[in-house]
């Protein structure tokens, strides 16, 4: 009888953590960010954009849709950035979107395994030595990295409409 009431009480007491923590920590409070990236003149469909916040936990990303148009999401489905200065990436590769290719800190390093295979397979097709090609960026690739992209936007509540103009 102890026994069942010691589980019983072990199973509500866990049920009642799991659902009291909900989303874990509270997000921090974000700004819905929308834009549209440009390069020479027209809509970059299929790029991969970030922003990155200060302080922030992770970047705030999306992919563009065919008329270049972003919708920014941390957490949850256009929740947008936090507010402040954020350094914006853009970045769009040959065959695909770049993460796929290179690390974001909010997606974390490349699979080993995956690279692994990449490599044994060039070396497989290159005659023996491993090639060192890549993916085409598509985009200039100074937009690709937060070290050299001159991309930044004071975001706010007011200034949240955001057109990202790419020049080589």
């Amino acid at each position: 009888m102890h026994r069942r009431l010691y589980s019983l009480g072990c199973c509500l007491f866990s049920a009642s953590l799991f659902l009291g923590c909900g989303r874990g920590s509270a997000h921090p409070e974000l700004v819905p960010v929308t834009g549209t990236v440009m390069y020479n003149d027209a809509p970059v469909a299929g790029a991969e954009i970030s922003f990155f916040a200060a302080g922030a936990p992770r970047a705030a990303s999306d992919i563009t849709d065919a008329e270049g148009k972003f919708s920014l999401s941390m957490f949850e489905p256009g929740d947008g950035t936090m507010a402040g200065e954020n350094i914006i990436t853009v970045s769009k590769m040959e065959g695909g979107s770049a993460s796929a290719v290179t690390a974001t800190p909010s997606s974390g390093p490349p699979d080993p395994t995956a690279l692994a295979a990449m490599s044994q397979q060039r070396m497989k097709s290159g005659g023996g030595a491993a090639v060192a090609t890549g993916p085409k960026s598509l985009v200039p690739e100074k937009y690709s990295k937060r070290e050299t992209t001159p991309l930044k936007e004071p975001i706010s509540a007011t200034n949240n409409k955001i057109p990202i103009k790419l020049v080589d």
